[in-house]
């Protein structure tokens, strides 16, 4: 919110919507109105004075009403903007009464009431809806005992409970008694999966609840049970599964396979009730709890026809906007120049919609790209920092995240003693739009030439408050971040003594360092404004594609002799059946009417150089770019010996299942007899601890669609399972249809996997029915193996080392963060697209091309990169040459040269380098310097540290 906040070409319409769509893709005119704050954007600062003194106290939304708020208010606390807005509905003025206290408490007279609705006509070229989702009101579904039991609360309201800055301060408590839950328990699906003739799946409740599960024991550590009732446990993101693996370790989480058919509360006791079956055990069961936390649906949000109405577009079955996903276009709506992405598509989790907001924006800039803006330098006077330093020092209470735990105030007494230090201020967020105001104005204010935060972690937070500073001409260099939340108040946080003592110790470390800080100037570069996409599949033509369409140069450079990947070797894609080829052939058409070079029938042999500039080695000749997708796809797991695959004709995997179903739904013959029955085993080479213990996410939707076929050509069809993960858009609703359609699904326990036993003719199939609680066994004609997918080798491992690229434990190439990056790498200027990330379906991959492509192309937009200063460097007259920095560098930063003296001496390319420091401190002659981690630096904060130890 921070970086849309302040970027100099986005303008922010808030408390408004659009009320009509004119004009065509390319050329629209939206109409936004813009409904009146009644407080002037430009004059607020977010002091909160005019909330202080409003008397009216009504129910806060933010909280889901378990909060309150004042009728002039700020919607959360590091809103964008952050300016107050008032709720006339409520306010005293509205009702005859002159009240104006607010008015009168504004100091920058900021109060307007009288403004008034203003429509604005905005041109654009294309329109991206990412209007998100609601929550389910389980009101309606009394057997659940929601607004009956006050103790019965939905997803978000938990949500809300659990966060350090909510109604509770992060406390979980019963609303009725205000005392912690000692029984907690979760239930699953409400609203959706068949419940009020809702088909679709949430897709996101599983992990929630999972997570939820684990993090109220941290909340609250008297919780001595934790049950959660599911149907189906949906973890099938990248890395779910092993976290899912992780909570069942916990003793006091209890999965309970069963749907709750009424909660009832105990109206002397407070307890609940919960009436389930015990599916797994076939009898009715009632299990106690003390809290039930509802796991609501996603449901499309308020406005949404009204809006589809106003820009001309469809919803689907469900009242989501509808996608154009049968034509490969998983972005798209029904008019052209309009995309979606997030929740306004459907349920998705927060990577996909990360993943899917830049796609939507590449896909958007086609419409866009002639009318580019380019970046206009601004000239910012630079800040008189010279002289002795002075230091302020501002400590974030991070809601209650660290002033929970550490005394702030205290903190300040003591860090207001601290030699240099000439300001303390603490805030409730720093990272706030007011919070980074606040420091800006101390700054000039205080003449300040060091500036120490103490707050949440340097990862994601560091560059926020460097860039703040840097916009007020403060060099960003100068600037210090003590991490007292995970390093302090988390990690201490039954202990706030401790917490407190060490919150000191840190910041005075961070102190001692700030007085000897360095300011440092970044270096630019130019950029070669082309990109190389490695990889010819799918993904990767959809990244080039996405690039072209936006004039860039782009190389797309595939080993085999034909492009397509994987995509060749499918019939028809899961859920909605569309022909693969019909597909490949569309996108393959799209690329020969495109300026991208394809190169075929050529390897990568060498990738050199740096964000901005790198050198593609290839068989054809040498590449330059300035920006690398890679796409090199996955392979499908191989069964070794397992199910009796490769010992007879009649066991075979969904992949060659797949060859055998391209020519439609004519009759399938296996070994010259017609198939007539046959058996789906499912998590083959997945959720295997000794393979691969993660899940593959497109085995269970593609035996859906396989099995379907197959009921359609006549065939029997039965599929073992052990959770049913069709977590593809429409994904669910054809496993419903699967089910209608007499495809039968066996549950089999985990451990327990069936046995095939070749017979003369087909297989003999025996499992543990974990619904039955019995054993089955079926002959049959045909048994398909639902194999994963793995890392691509030796392809992967080859680009992992050349490209310095790392991977996870699974094998697949690690994204920046698993939330916030899905597309980018830990190298600058190398992103991922597709299957070599992790296993996902065609639309999902088409998403995340498009994705890496609006990133390559935010590079490719600028004529010079900007080259991070906290880098080495080599004192020549100390170095010898002895090459061990060279050896020793993971990033390939220093080599050796030879001076025109003839002498031998390392230099550092800091394009290359990282400044992680590892050069500096295994240099034997003591020759190499990080900038920004000197020894001087170092040894301050040692000093620092150890002087209150003495004291």
């Amino acid at each position: 919110m921070m970086d849309a906040g302040r970027h100099p070409n986005i303008t922010l319409y808030t408390n408004a919507e659009v009320v009509a769509l004119r004009g065509s893709a390319g050329d629209f005119t939206a109409t936004v109105r813009c409904y009146p704050r009644y407080v002037d954007q430009s004059r607020c600062t977010g002091c909160g004075k005019c909330s202080e003194v409003c008397p009216v106290v009504v129910p806060n939304e933010f909280d889901v009403g378990l909060g309150a708020r004042k009728a002039i208010y700020s919607p959360f606390a590091q809103a964008v903007p952050s300016a107050y807005i008032i709720d006339r509905e409520n306010c005293l003025n509205d009702r005859l009464i002159v009240c104006e206290r607010c008015r009168r408490a504004c100091e920058r007279q900021a109060i307007d009431y009288d403004m008034q609705v203003q429509d604005v006509e905005v041109p654009v070229g294309a329109v991206i809806v990412a209007t998100g989702f609601e929550v389910f009101d389980p009101y309606a579904m009394k057997t659940y005992g929601y607004s009956v039991s006050p103790e019965v609360m939905t997803g978000i309201e938990f949500e809300r409970m659990l966060n350090a800055s909510g109604p509770t301060r992060g406390r979980i408590i019963r609303p009725s008694d205000r005392k912690p839950p000692k029984r907690l328990a979760f239930v699953q699906c409400v609203g959706v999966r068949g419940e009020r003739d809702c088909q679709y799946c949430s897709r996101f409740c599983c992990m929630n609840s999972v997570k939820n599960a684990m993090l109220a024991k941290e909340h609250e550590p008297g919780i001595e049970q934790v049950t959660i009732f599911y149907s189906d446990i949906r973890a099938f993101g990248k890395g779910y599964e092993s976290f899912f693996n992780r909570s069942k370790e916990h003793d006091y989480i209890r999965y309970f396979r069963g749907k709750p058919s009424k909660i009832v509360r105990d109206a002397q006791t407070g307890e609940l009730h919960i009436f389930v079956e015990d599916t797994f055990a076939g009898k009715p069961d009632k299990v106690v709890a003390d809290m039930v936390v509802l796991a609501s649906a996603a449901v499309p949000a308020e406005g949404t026809a009204r809006l589809a109405e106003t820009l001309g577009i469809e919803l689907d079955e469900s009242g989501f906007f509808k996608v154009v996903e049968e034509n490969g276009e998983p972005l798209s709506t029904t008019r052209e120049g309009i995309f979606l992405c997030g929740c306004a598509r459907g349920p998705e989790d927060i990577p996909d919609s990360v993943a899917q907001g830049s796609g939507a924006a590449a896909a958007a800039q086609r419409y866009v790209a002639a009318c580019r803006v380019e970046e206009v330098k601004q000239e910012i006077p630079p800040l008189n920092t010279d002289g002795p330093p002075r230091v302020g020092v501002f400590l974030c209470h991070c809601g209650v995240n660290i002033a929970g735990v550490v005394d702030v105030r205290s903190v300040a007494d003591y860090v207001r003693e601290l030699p240099g230090v000439v300001h303390v201020e603490d805030n409730l967020f720093l990272c706030s739009d007011a919070g980074q105001k606040l420091i800006q104005e101390r700054v000039v204010e205080k003449g300040l030439t060091r500036v120490v935060v103490a707050a949440c972690t340097p990862r994601t937070h560091e560059p926020i408050f460097q860039e703040s500073l840097r916009l007020i001409g403060f060099n960003p260099y100068l600037f210090e971040m003590v991490n007292v939340r995970d390093q302090c108040s988390w990690v201490h946080s039954q202990e706030p003594e401790r917490a407190t003592l060490r919150a000191r110790d840190q910041i005075r470390m961070g102190v001692a360092r700030a007085h000897r800080l360095e300011p440092l100037e970044k270096r630019q570069i130019s950029i070669e404004r082309a990109v190389v996409v490695i990889g010819g599949g799918i993904a990767g033509i959809e990244a080039a594609l996405r690039l072209d369409a936006q004039g860039f140069p782009v190389y797309l450079v595939e080993k085999e002799d034909e492009l397509g990947g994987r995509l060749r070797e499918l019939a028809f894609l899961a859920p909605h059946e569309l022909p693969a080829r019909t597909l490949l052939e569309r996108k393959l058409a799209q690329l020969q009417a495109s300026d991208v070079h394809v190169m075929t029938s050529v390897q990568v042999t060498q990738v050199t150089g740096f964000v901005g500039n790198f050198e593609v080695t290839t068989t054809r000749g040498l590449l330059r770019a300035g920006a690398l997708i890679l796409a090199i796809g996955a392979q499908p797991y191989q069964p070794a010996e397992e199910f009796a695959y490769g010992q007879t004709h009649a066991v075979m995997t969904n992949y060659e299942l797949e060859h055998a179903l391209a020519g439609g739904d004519a009759d399938l013959f296996v070994g010259g007899r017609r198939v007539e029955r046959v058996a789906f085993i499912q998590c083959v080479g997945s959720r295997n601890p000794d393979k691969n213990p993660n899940c593959s996410r497109i085995c269970c939707g593609t035996t859906v669609r396989q099995a379907r076929q197959l009921r359609r050509m006549g065939a029997e069809v039965v599929v073992f399972y052990r959770d049913m993960r069709t977590a593809s858009h429409g994904g669910e609703e054809a496993y419903r249809q699967a089910r209608g359609e007499g495809v039968i699904f066996v549950r089999v326990p985990d451990g327990r996997p069936p046995e095939v036993v070749p017979l003369a003719q087909g297989c003999h199939v025996r499992a543990f029915d974990a619904m039955l609680r019995d054993t089955v066994e079926t002959d049959v004609d045909l048994v398909v193996l639902a194999a994963g997918l793995v890392p691509r080798e030796p392809d992967t491992s080859k680009f992992r080392e050349m490209l310095k690229v790392p991977c996870g434990p699974d094998g697949f190439v690690l994204e920046r963060h698993p939330k916030l990056g899905p597309v980018e790498t830990t190298s600058e200027g190398i992103f991922v697209a597709g299957c070599v990330q992790g296993p996902k379906g065609v639309g999902d991959a088409l998403s995340q091309a498009a994705a890496a492509a609006a990133k390559a192309s935010i590079l490719m937009s600028r004529d010079q990169v900007s080259l991070d200063a906290t880098t080495c460097t080599v004192l020549e007259e100390r170095c010898r040459a002895c090459g061990t920095c060279v050896s020793i560098c993971q990033f390939h930063a220093p080599e050796l040269y030879v001076l025109p003296s003839g002498a031998r001496v390392a230099r550092i390319n800091e394009a290359l380098c990282k400044g992680c420091g590892t050069c500096a401190s295994w240099c034997p002659s003591d020759a190499i310097k990080a900038r920004h981690f000197t020894d001087a630096q170092i040894e301050a904060m040692l000093e620092a540290m150890l002087l209150e130890e003495v004291a």
